[in-house]
């Protein structure tokens, strides 16, 4: 099966849409379609994310708990111990790689041009979320 890291802004996007590749990434996590790889430091930028004042009109807290909750619990959580200082221009999104080589995952799906710049690192495909679609579509 697919592993896949998501960016913040992907599960972000997809948490508070009803339309869109990142709501149907979410909804395809949610129904087996590939494993969620993740990792403290992703979670922490998540939140923090939600709590953005114009993030925050789109969910109740409790929502955004349920949320969080549910990427905890059915997220493959990596340990972070690798250190990769690979994206000077925002240090970052590094922990992104660090969770996907961590995880053993195929992909990172991401809308962010510095990760996306890379294409690929180490065997992990860095797409777009409208490219992920694609690629599950095909599965």
């Amino acid at each position: 099966m697919l592993r896949a890291v998501l960016d913040t802004n992907v599960i972000i996007s997809g948490s508070i849409m009803d339309h869109g590749p990142p709501c149907q990434i979410i909804k395809n996590w949610e129904t087996g379609s590939f494993i969620l790889v993740i990792s403290d430091p992703i979670l922490q930028e998540v939140e923090r994310a939600f709590h953005y004042p114009r993030i925050k009109r789109y969910l109740a807290e409790q929502d955004i708990e349920a949320v969080l909750n549910t990427l905890r619990r059915y997220g493959v959580n990596t340990p972070s111990k690798i250190e990769i200082e690979l994206i000077p221009e925002d240090p970052g999104d590094n922990k992104f790689i660090v969770a996907a080589i961590e995880g053993e995952a195929n992909y990172i799906v991401s809308g962010d041009r510095h990760l996306q710049n890379l294409g690929s690192y180490s065997g992990i495909k860095i797409v777009s979320p409208a490219e992920f679609i694609r690629i599950l579509n095909q599965c």
